[in-house]
This record gives C-alpha cells, structure tokens and sequence, in this order.
C-alpha cells in the first residue's frame, strides 16, 4: 500500500459502516496571507504543455566556501542547501578550488581573482568560536561583500541550524526572496506491522527524530498552531481519531468523534482547524477550535468531500469532492459559501494552498501515475510539474512559496523529495518508507 489519504482512509473506514463511494484527497499546510478568489480552470487542452515537465537548462552560478573555521559541517550543510534550493551549484574545478582556499588560507583574506579563475561566482567565508559566529558573502565578478553578519548566542550542537540560517541568509542575498531551511517538515514514516509514526526533520533530512510512538496506523499529519505542534490521525484505539503532539512529545486529544476523524489543516488567521469528520455517515468537511469544541459544518452532500486546506487569510478552502462523480479540486468560502471547482483533469486530489496565497497544488492520477500540478490562482491554468517519473504524492508548501516537498516512488521505494517550481527538479532529501510530508512555518514567523 502507497500510503492511506483522506480519501482511502474515508473509503476504508466507510466501507465498514456499508457506505460505497468515490473519493480523493489529502491535507497540508495553512499560512498567512491574504490572496484574491480562484478562477476556475479551463478544459485540459490549457494545460501547460507537458515541455515545462522537463527541469529548467538554466545555468545555476557556482558557489564555494573559503573557509569555516571551527566547523566544517557548516561549510557542508551550507553548501547543501543550496544546491537543493537550485540558488546555487558546487564548483567544478576541484583543483582551481583548492588552490584559491590554500591562497587564502596563507593570506588570511579572499583571494577573488584566485576564485574567479577557479570559475566560481560567489565565495563565503566564516568562523565558529563558542557562541559566535560570522560569515562574508561575496560576489567575485564584481569584487562587492554582499554581506557581513554576526550571529550570536549559539549553544553547542547548534553548527547545523547556524548552517540552515547562513545559507537563507544567502538565498535572500542572491534572490530577494526569503529562505527556507530554518524550519522542519514533518512526515509519516513506516515501522513494523503495517504501522506508521510521525517524524520530524530539517528541510535537508537532517536531524531526523521520531515523534509519536502510536505503535498503530497514522495518517495525515500537519503542522498546528505557531508552528509548534503537529496534528495527526491515529487508529491507537481502533478509530480513526485525531491527536495533536507538541514539539517535546507532549501528546494531547482534539477529536475522537465516531467515524473519521482526518485530514486536518489548521490556520492561525482564524485559529481553527479544519477536518474531515463521517460521524453522520459520509466523509464531509467541518472547522472547530484547537480543542475540538465549537463544530461548524461546512459542506452537507451525499458525496465525499475531504482533504481541506485553508487559504493564508482564512477567508477560504480548498478541498476535494467527488460530488461531480469523481475526485475534482474545489474552493470555497471559510463558511462552505459558493463551492467553486478549479480543476479539470480526470481525478485531482491533495489540495495544498502556497503560504503567500497565490498558488494552490494538487495530485492528478493520469495514464496509471500520480502527477503534481499548480496553479496560479488568479489564471487558473494548471501547471505539471512532473511526468513519467513514477507516483508523486502529498505535496506541501515551503515558506517561499516557490519550493515543494512531496513523496513518490520513481527509486522503488517511498521517498521524500525537495523541488522548485522554477526549475522542475527534485532533490531526495529522505529514503525508505516516508510519505505525508508538511512543511512547517519558518522559526519565529
């Protein structure tokens, strides 16, 4: 089994209560912003051509490190990072590398004409000592420090998230636009006996730690109020019941109603979570406050409607019915005012709205795969963002709205992977058994 969406864990749970139906879907992240109403989309011929499936021939400037003296794993991580953002490639002339480090190890200063030589088009260099550290950006062709900064109050064991801050700082630099490696993602992981738990890791896959221990079959986890605590589906008891863990493993309950209790997406503009509850037979979608009091129905139809994701602003969801007799993307008001449909291809499922507002992504199944598509909110024309590389599955949103984290099986087995929108190609980030990732809000945003 690939893993249980909304959809499959509805069409599993309902199936034992006699109801039959067809249905998709799957959760992700809230936000904060506010955007215009959707468009609905046009026929699959305004699909953009599968060419933009190909990742992007832009030619990335290369960057290397000079030096990082007191930890080389920030010289590392760093230059990870963004390799997977697509900001910046590795150098390489290895040779001309070395060379250009060795001059300015004996100098003591950045050599840039030894680094322009080496082809390389910006050069960082830095220091760790106790609980500080500095770092220099510079742009070799034109000789300019982009920037110097001081960053202070760092404990020991810090090196990577230090790392993760310097390398948005330089995403910012090279970009104007803000980073996206100082925060986490969360995701299921498969254990023994069919069941799942929900880890946390950094956008790199670094720092992989476990959270929950349910010891049972988890779904759909998502990323709660201030970004500090996680919501998730968990058949502990025999029913699909929705829980919530903080960051330390403090696990506490939200909804135990019977039936469904799935697919969650909290916003913190309206400080409520929606769901997707069956308790009155099938799967419909419904808000309540953090502690699952205040219950508010939002949709009432004989179909399944599922996978809510609010927009930035609160002011709107998107979700997934099948109400016109197969899974399809709709938007509507935060009330369940004006259901609007935007998608138009044959099953669409695993709405996720990006945090600036613009951009909503979702699952197509298509010639026996599972595709990602977008679409710019204002157009409604869909975007494919992958073809003919195996299922690609339960996309969600980084803070910049330009980068996605999603599973799929093009390796053979489950993995997580990071993409640009822009550029088209995805970086494995976690191997072996993960799926349902949700990328969390940047720290202290």
């Amino acid at each position: 089994m690939w893993r249980l969406s909304p959809i499959s864990v509805a069409i599993a749970w309902l199936a034992v209560l006699g109801i039959a139906f067809e249905a998709a879907g799957a959760p992700k992240q809230a936000a904060a912003k506010s955007q215009s109403a959707p468009q609905p989309t046009g026929s699959k011929s305004n699909v953009q051509s599968l060419g933009a499936v190909r990742p992007s021939n832009l030619v990335l400037p290369q960057f290397a490190v000079s030096s990082f003296a007191g930890s080389e794993v920030v010289a590392q991580v760093v230059q990870n990072d963004l390799r997977l953002a697509d900001v910046a490639a590795p150098p390489t002339n290895s040779s001309a590398v070395a060379a250009a480090r060795e001059q300015d190890r004996a100098s003591g200063s950045v050599n840039l004409d030894a680094w322009a030589a080496a082809g390389v088009n910006y050069v960082l260099r830095g220091q760790l000592s106790g609980s500080e550290a500095q770092a220099e950006l510079y742009d070799v062709a034109s000789k300019v420090r982009l920037f110097g900064k001081s960053y202070k109050g760092l404990r020991r064991g810090e090196e990577r998230r230090l790392a993760h801050q310097i390398a948005d700082d330089i995403i910012t630099a090279l970009t104007n636009r803000p980073g996206i490696f100082s925060s986490l993602i969360c995701a299921l992981v498969d254990r023994e006996g069919g069941t799942k738990e929900v880890v946390v890791m950094e956008p790199d896959g670094g720092a992989l730690r476990q959270l929950t221990n349910e010891r049972a079959l988890v779904a759909t986890p998502t990323w709660g109020k201030n970004g500090a605590e996680i919501y998730y589906t968990s058949y502990r008891d025999n029913n699909p019941d929705l829980y919530g863990i903080t960051l330390n493993g403090q696990r506490f309950e939200i909804s135990r109603r019977p039936g469904l209790n799935t697919a969650p997406s909290w916003s913190e503009a309206v400080q409520r979570i929606a769901l997707s509850l069956s308790k009155d037979g099938n799967s419909e979608i419904y808000t309540m406050t953090r502690d699952g009091r205040d219950l508010q129905r939002l949709t009432n139809t004989p179909d399944a409607d599922t996978a809510p994701d609010w927009s930035p602003d609160g002011s709107q969801i998107v979700f997934t019915s099948d109400r016109g007799g197969r899974p399809q993307i709709y938007v509507m008001g935060s009330d369940g005012s004006n259901p609007v449909r935007i998608s138009s291809q044959g099953y669409c499922d695993s709405p996720a709205w990006s945090p600036d507002g613009t951009k909503i992504v979702y699952v197509v199944r298509e010639g026996g795969e599972f595709n990602l598509y977008y679409v710019e909110v204002a157009e409604g024309i869909p975007i494919q963002l992958t073809r003919g590389q195996g299922d690609n599955r339960d996309p969600s949103w980084a803070p910049d709205s330009r980068h996605l984290v999603f599973s799929s099986n093009r390796s053979g087995s489950k993995d997580l992977y990071l993409m640009s929108i822009d550029t088209k190609v995805a970086h494995p980030i976690a191997r072996g058994g993960y799926s349902s990732p949700s990328w969390g809000p940047l720290f202290g945003r």
